[in-house]
């Protein structure tokens, strides 16, 4: 039985659980919600033939900046399978819609203006990972948005991924090409809000490129701070080398936080492309030291196929992230997760029944 036909098992038993009392009543529909961030890319922006729509594609162009706007229209039935079944179940549609401002002085005026009306003044920096579109990293820049509601600002940092599983050496050789660009912003971010405001979430391969992006910035800024929280999810970079770097790196920001797991199928095999352990793998490559906190989600589970973007599915994984991200608190300070040592050193873990 393969996982299609194993979903669709766990699925027609949830919905044969379900008491027929409620599966009988005519629920009141939910009405459809929206949300939205602000981007910024290098990709090159395509000609769309008789359409207002904008699209970007996978080769590098000028900065460019706008907005996405998702809309989500619940789908009831699954409201009420989702939190039956062990894995993820989307529970909404979505639609994505994708507006580019031309004037990029308008663009950041709308952006602080947005800052501005935030509970705590922050903006929460999403760079994408591999094999990322643009319309799919909107899609996960949206739902961080959805989960900090008023507390912040999120704006994508899009590099330009090719967005095909396929093209990992593609992406790898265009992300190292987008530093300049992801320096050039990052400073931008940093001088405008300030360095107490910013907050970098780097994912996959997209973590491999900040690394090199605060390299750059360190070496330019003499260690002074460009950002407050960096934390790194599921990222693909070499673990012994992100250690040598990190005493560099450590000033850069106020605190580091790295989530990892040995759940993660893609980092199992980008370390046999690479030929090395990577900084998001658990069990025994598991990354512990001084200077940042470690948080190991793999006791909370899979949960989603491909195990590599669990801040997004695991809702106590993201519950975690959106405490770290709204409070600041660190590890010891967030409900849910347990200490734990190696070499002396501790570190957090987090599962599905202990977390917030």
């Amino acid at each position: 039985m393969n996982h299609r036909e194993l979903a669709a098992l766990f699925l027609a038993l949830a919905w044969l659980l379900t008491p027929w009392t409620s599966r009988a009543q005519e629920p009141e529909v939910p009405k459809a919600t929206t949300a939205s961030i602000f981007f910024a890319t290098n990709r090159a922006q395509m000609e769309v033939a008789d359409s207002e729509l904008v699209r970007f594609g996978g080769e590098q162009g000028s900065p460019s900046f706008g907005i996405c706007e998702a809309e989500f229209k619940p789908i009831p039935i699954l409201d009420d399978v989702a939190p039956k079944v062990p894995f993820y179940v989307p529970s909404e549609t979505t639609t994505m819609r994708i507006d580019a401002q031309e004037d990029p002085e308008v663009h950041w005026e709308r952006l602080s203006e947005a800052v501005d009306g935030t509970s705590n003044g922050g903006i929460v920096v999403f760079v994408h990972g591999y094999s990322y579109d643009l319309e799919r990293g909107c899609r996960r820049a949206v739902e961080i948005q959805r989960a900090l509601e008023g507390e912040a600002t999120v704006l994508l940092l899009s590099w330009p991924s090719n967005g095909d599983p396929t093209d990992y050496a593609a992406d790898v050789e265009d992300l190292v090409s987008s530093v300049p660009f992801l320096v050039q912003t990052l400073q931008q971010l940093s001088d405008r809000f300030g360095p107490e405001n910013v907050h970098v979430l780097s994912h996959s391969l997209g973590a491999r490129g900040m690394l090199l992006t605060l390299d750059e910035l360190e070496a330019r800024s003499a260690a002074q701070p460009v950002v407050n929280r960096w934390v790194l999810l599921a990222p693909d970079i070499d673990s012994q080398t992100f250690l040598e770097n990190l005493p560099r790196l450590e000033p850069m920001a106020e605190s580091i936080t790295l989530y990892a797991s040995s759940n993660d199928t893609p980092l199992k095999v980008s370390r046999r492309l690479n030929g090395a352990p990577r900084l998001g793998e658990a069990g025994e490559f598991l990354t512990v030291a001084l200077g940042m906190e470690t948080i190991d989600v793999s006791p909370a589970g899979r949960y989603q196929i491909l195990g590599h973007e669990y801040f997004f599915f695991h809702p106590a994984v993201a519950a975690d992230l959106e405490l770290l991200l709204s409070t600041g608190q660190s590890a010891a300070e967030r409900p849910g997760l347990r200490s734990e040592t190696l070499n002396d050193l501790t570190y957090w873990e987090i599962s599905e029944e202990d977390g917030p």
